[in-house]
This record gives C-alpha cells, sequence and structure tokens, in this order.
C-alpha cells in the first residue's frame, strides 16, 4: 500500500500538498489535486482508517525543553479530556518541543498521516504557541489538512484558517496598566516575553493605550525569550544590561506580560535591595501556581477563565464539525483583575524612598 510519502515523491511534490488534494483542501490546484487522486488510485493509497468509538481529536501541545508540559497547558488538557469523555471521543496527543528541530518532523508526518498511530483525526486542538520557524508554514497546513476544523486555545489565526477561543488581551493591558497609573505611578517599564506567551503584543497595546490617557508613555521596554527558561541569574543580567546607570531612573512599576517574567523580575529586585511593593509594584498576567512559588508572594495578576477556555474550545470544535466547510471564527472572553501584594500606591513607596534605598544598598556595598 502506497504512503503519502511516495505519491509525492512521484509527482515531485510536498506531502503537504498531496495530504490536502486527498482531502479536497484549497491549498492546491486543480490539476495538481487531479494528479494526486488518479496516483493515489494507481498506486493503492489508502486513507487511515478513522476511530470507531465517536471522535478522534489531536491535541497538538507545545512542551517545555524537558518535554514536560507548560503549566496551563496541563489545565487544559484536564478539562479537555474531561469534556472529551463525556462526548465518548478519544484524544491523541501531538507534543510539539518549544525549541530545536524535531518540532517541524512530528508535524510534518502528523500531516502526512493525518493522524496518529494509523488513526486518522477528525480535528484538532492546538495548546500554546509553535515555535516561531514553524509558524508561517504549518498553520495554514494544518487548517487545510484538517478541512478546517482546527481550534486554538488563547489565540488564534483566522487569516489561515484556524479558529480560536481567545482573550481579551487588548482591554487586560488597559487594565493591568490602570492598577498602576490609579496609584500615581507614571514611571513605569514592560518586559515583555518572546517566547511561551502567545499574545504579548496584544497586552502591549493595551498598556499603551492607558498610559496615553494619562499622559505618559512607557519609561522601559524589555524583552526575553521565556520559552527558553533562563535561569534566575541570566535573567537579573539581561535586566540589569538594559536599564540605565543611575538607580533613581528606573521604573517605579512594572508591568510584566506573564507571571513567570514577574516571579523573575522580583527575585532580581530582592538581590538588588528593591523591595516589593514599598520600592517596586509589579502586574503581570495569567495567575500561576509555579510564578507565586518563585516569587514567594502573591502577584497581583490580570486572571483569564483557562478552564472555561477549555470547555469552549471543545465546542467550538463540535460546532466546526458538524457544520463543514464553516469559516474560521474566533469566540473571546472576559478577565478579572485578582489582587496580589505587589502593588501599592507611589505615595508609600515612591521615586523617592525607592532612590534612597538604592543608594543605601549601594553604599553597604
Amino acid at each position: 500500500m502506497a504512503t503519502i510519502k511516495e505519491i509525492a515523491e512521484r509527482l515531485n511534490v510536498s506531502p503537504a500538498a498531496v495530504s490536502i488534494g486527498l482531502r479536497g483542501g484549497r491549498g492546491v490546484g486543480k490539476e495538481t489535486a487531479r494528479k494526486i487522486q488518479e496516483a493515489a488510485e494507481e498506486m493503492g493509497y489508502s486513507k487511515p482508517q478513522a476511530s470507531s468509538v465517536g471522535k478522534s481529536i489531536g491535541l497538538i501541545v507545545t512542551t517545555q525543553l524537558d518535554g514536560d508540559l507548560f503549566e496551563l497547558a496541563r489545565r487544559h488538557v484536564l478539562v479537555i479530556n474531561e469534556e472529551l469523555a463525556k462526548r465518548g471521543w478519544r484524544s491523541f496527543p501531538v507534543r510539539i518541543p518549544g525549541t530545536g528541530e524535531d518540532g517541524e518532523r512530528i508535524l510534518a508526518d502528523f500531516i502526512e498521516n493525518g493522524g496518529v498511530n494509523g488513526v486518522r483525526v477528525d480535528g484538532c486542538l492546538m495548546l500554546g504557541r509553535l515555535p516561531s520557524p514553524l509558524l508561517p508554514r504549518f498553520h495554514h497546513f494544518l487548517a487545510e489538512s484538517f478541512l478546517g476544523n482546527i481550534v486554538m486555545l488563547c489565540n488564534h489565526d483566522v487569516a489561515n484558517g484556524l479558529s480560536g477561543v481567545t482573550m481579551m488581551d487588548y482591554n487586560a493591558g488597559i487594565q493591568a496598566a490602570q492598577t498602576l497609573t490609579n496609584i500615581g505611578h507614571r514611571n513605569i517599564g514592560w518586559i515583555g516575553s518572546l517566547g511561551s506567551e502567545n499574545n504579548a503584543s496584544e497586552r502591549l497595546g493595551g498598556v499603551h493605550t492607558a498610559l496615553r490617557k494619562v499622559g505618559c508613555t512607557l519609561s522601559h521596554e524589555i524583552w526575553l525569550n521565556d520559552r527558553e527558561m533562563l535561569p534566575n541569574a541570566e535573567v537579573g543580567r539581561l535586566i540589569s544590561s538594559k536599564l540605565p546607570s543611575n538607580r533613581a531612573d528606573w521604573p517605579t512599576a512594572w508591568v510584566c506580560s506573564t507571571d513567570w517574567l514577574a516571579a523573575k523580575l522580583i527575585v532580581w529586585a530582592k538581590s538588588e535591595k528593591i523591595r516589593v511593593p514599598k520600592d517596586m509594584s509589579v502586574v503581570a498576567f495569567d495567575n500561576t501556581q509555579v510564578a507565586e512559588h518563585l516569587a514567594e508572594m502573591v502577584i497581583t495578576s490580570v486572571v483569564f477563565p483557562y478552564e472555561e477556555i477549555a470547555r469552549k474550545s471543545i465546542q467550538l470544535l463540535e460546532q466546526q464539525l458538524e457544520s463543514s466547510g464553516q469559516e474560521a471564527i474566533v469566540w473571546s472572553l472576559p478577565h478579572q483583575m485578582r489582587k496580589g501584594v505587589t502593588v501599592a500606591p507611589l505615595t508609600q513607596g515612591g521615586a523617592k524612598t525607592r532612590s534612597a534605598s538604592a543608594k543605601k544598598a549601594i553604599r553597604k556595598g
């Protein structure tokens, strides 16, 4: 029995093109699709059989360096498996390493075979952001290969045919910044993630909007690749290298695109004898337990309903499966502010207190 790879080699096209052609997708021309169908028939190609027990759903999950899932992905998976079990559906994990070259091979095999271990999946859920080198190509191939039956959690890519259940990140950015400006802060910095966080740019857009309303702008903007799980000392070195030599000019408050980055910032602040929140306030997003354990304090954070996002993703995928040919759509869920202990009014700590504390630390040094 011929494979998709063998058909691709015979026609001198990519395996993804063959997969799309066999499924009647829109990513190949009519003439190419005709040749693919003819070659498949001549070579005796047979599609993998779908599961006989309900639907089969692929879970495309981006993992950490050690292969483990990120905390938010674990929270999603627990709810997803419960919801799939209620429907008599089965899940088939497709783990994509956050770094390295294995992710491209794993995704290519998944698309080529239309599923996992000989089982063709009916649709897919995507948890986490694919490594940057894979984004331009594989979003399109995934959407076409599975006829658009793919839903992203906490993100979307409507332009490439991927639906999503996402969060109101822009509005959340506004609220995060207003939490600081409402209590007097104007010298505010930003630390954003280039790695695991999905919607840092939208959150930053909201921060900019909130600051413009009070007539100020970000004093410092720092971007770090937290997908690589940088050690605390390295994060501290990177932050210090991007700040002015005069510590009195350092921000009195920071907005971090993830609470993991916020925790790293707090650890660095402690090493610099900067007291949180007296000398420096911190607001973040996501509310993960591992970050609070690292920071050893409850971080003031914008919280999203991650369990509800998982439930809605199943509902949206179910709707997509029942309505073949439906265009990609987005469902957005609201957020709420969780009060922590990392924010204080500028009058309680303030620039003068922070500056004096920093000078005292320098003298001791």
